[in-house]
């Protein structure tokens, strides 16, 4: 193939350097003979050059787009046969290349996704077999907390709220696993702030109104996104928000740019110690910030994994205590392209 590839190029130099060659000869004997047969000739040759010239740049333009249209196809994870192109050039090879990565990348692609989909089953199989035992425990603590009294009523009381703990460690453990595995199907619609917000408030009315927490949104905007997935994002946000400060708020902005919208969540508490920011969401991580709280450590972590898997973006700093910075893309960007508030 080399060979064949220098070979190639060596008559692409040699019919350039012969055209050019012959131009300059009669050229000379143009001025010589001061003949205008020459200066004709001359006229031709150039003629020529420039049509052959444009043929080439044309069939080369046509070469790079058939190149960039493999490479969105492959971008894509298009099913659609990529175009090849037929030759011994450099952009031919490049195309067979591509069409050889093409064939790769899909054949890792559907094993993949047969292996998410195995693993997806398996992870709903553990969920129905954890949950049943489970629910069937609280409704029998439910039924033993009317019958006691006293002591054994603390006693009930706080087995419930042990086996509601294990209930909630077990669903986000399985929330996580399901992120991690890419097994999730988000469906994506226009929302505001204001709703998932609303939706947030209704989940942690008992923590809110414990604390003396309120919610403040400064500013509405719309959000492209996965209802229940983002409604859960923030929850887990605003969940570590309210247990840093009773007596406080927590406030959500709102900025809306070109291609992205970036949204503020703030506390007041005493902030991240600032060595351990980097770590602040990865899981069972166990900061100062969440020591304060009863959090186990995956609540933050699912909240990333759900903003990555919306093409977006999260951190945390310190501003007059936490302030966490989500960015997410608009609807009319493209959804394969990640967004940056750079």
């Amino acid at each position: 193939m080399e060979k064949h590839l220098r070979k190639s190029q060596t008559l692409y130099s040699l019919s350039a350097f012969l055209f050019f060659f012959l131009c300059i000869v009669i050229s000379l004997l143009g001025w010589y003979l001061q003949s205008l047969y020459f200066y004709l000739a001359i006229i031709v040759f150039s003629f020529l050059g420039l049509i052959t010239h444009t043929v080439y740049i044309n069939h080369l333009k046509k070469s790079l787009l058939t190149l960039i249209e493999m490479c969105e196809t492959i971008i894509d994870q298009s099913n659609q046969n990529i175009p090849v192109i037929d030759g011994e050039s450099y952009i031919a090879v490049l195309s067979n290349h591509l069409h050889m990565l093409d064939i790769r990348m899909k054949s890792m692609l559907e094993k993949l996704s047969q292996e998410q989909e195995d693993l997806k089953d398996y992870i709903e199989d553990i969920s129905h077999q954890i949950k049943t035992p489970l629910t069937a425990m609280l409704l029998k603590e439910d039924i033993l907390l009317e019958m006691t009294h006293g002591e054994e009523h603390r006693l009930i009381e706080q087995l419930i709220f042990q086996t509601q703990k294990i209930q909630y460690f077990i669903e986000s453990l399985l929330h996580l696993a399901q992120i991690e595995s890419h097994s999730i199907i988000y469906h994506f619609q226009e929302f505001t702030i204001d709703e998932i917000v609303h939706e947030v408030e209704r989940n942690l009315q008992p923590l809110l109104e414990e604390n003396d927490v309120h919610i403040q949104l400064h500013q509405n905007e719309i959000i492209y996104c996965d209802f229940q997935w983002m409604s859960e994002a923030f929850e887990n946000i605003i969940k570590n928000c309210i247990e840093q400060k009773q007596h406080s708020s927590v406030e959500i902005t709102c900025q809306n740019h070109h291609t992205y919208l970036q949204i503020s969540i703030q506390d007041y508490g005493k902030g991240f110690v600032e060595e351990e920011l980097p770590y602040i969401f990865e899981r069972f991580s166990h900061q100062q910030y969440q020591k304060n709280n009863k959090s186990i450590g995956i609540g933050l972590s699912i909240t990333k994994g759900v903003i990555d898997a919306h093409h977006g973006t999260i951190d945390a700093i310190n501003h007059h205590g936490a302030l966490f910075l989500i960015t997410l893309p608009h609807k009319s960007t493209k959804s394969k392209y990640t967004v940056t508030n750079e």
